[in-house]
C-alpha cells in the first residue's frame, strides 16, 4: 500500500513538472498495486488520473478506455464518492464532446451538472451549463 501512495506522489510531481511519460508510469504502478489488492475505488481513481494525463496530451484513444473503466467501477460501487464520480464524468464529457458525439456529450454534461449540483459546487455546475448551452439539442 505504501508503495502505491509513494508512486502516486511521484506521479503527481512528474505531472506537475510536465513529464507525462514518467507520471503515467508512476500512476500505472500504483494502479497495479490497487488492482492486485482489489482496492477498486483507489484503482478507479488512479486510472482516471492516467486518463487525465492522456487527455492533456490530446491522446483521446489512450484516455477513453480508462475513463470508461473508471466510470464503470464508480457506478457499480455503493461506496463511490459523488465528487469522484463527477470528476470522472466531467473529463469524459469533454472527450466525447471533442469526438463530436453531441448526444452522448449532452447526457454526460447533464449527469455531471446534477452531481456537482448535489454537492453544491457552483463552479462545476456553471462549467456544465456552459457546455450544455454550446451543444445543439438533438
Amino acid at each position: 500500500m505504501h508503495a502505491a501512495i509513494e508512486a502516486i506522489s511521484k506521479g503527481r510531481q512528474a505531472r506537475n513538472e510536465g513529464d507525462y511519460e514518467a507520471a503515467r508510469e508512476y500512476y500505472s504502478s500504483a494502479a497495479k498495486v490497487y488492482r492486485e489488492t482489489n482496492e477498486l475505488l483507489a484503482y478507479a481513481h488512479t486510472i482516471r488520473h492516467i486518463a487525465d494525463i492522456y487527455q492533456e496530451e490530446h491522446n483521446l484513444e489512450g484516455a477513453k478506455p480508462l475513463f470508461e473503466e473508471a466510470l464503470e467501477l464508480y457506478r457499480s460501487n455503493l461506496n463511490t464518492k459523488l465528487l469522484d464520480l463527477a470528476n470522472t464524468v466531467r473529463p469524459y464529457a469533454l472527450l466525447i464532446e471533442e469526438e463530436g458525439d453531441s448526444v452522448l456529450a449532452r447526457k454526460l454534461w447533464e449527469e455531471a451538472r446534477s452531481l456537482y449540483g448535489s454537492l453544491r459546487l457552483t463552479l462545476g455546475v456553471s462549467e456544465c451549463e456552459s457546455h450544455l448551452s454550446q451543444l445543439k439539442k438533438p
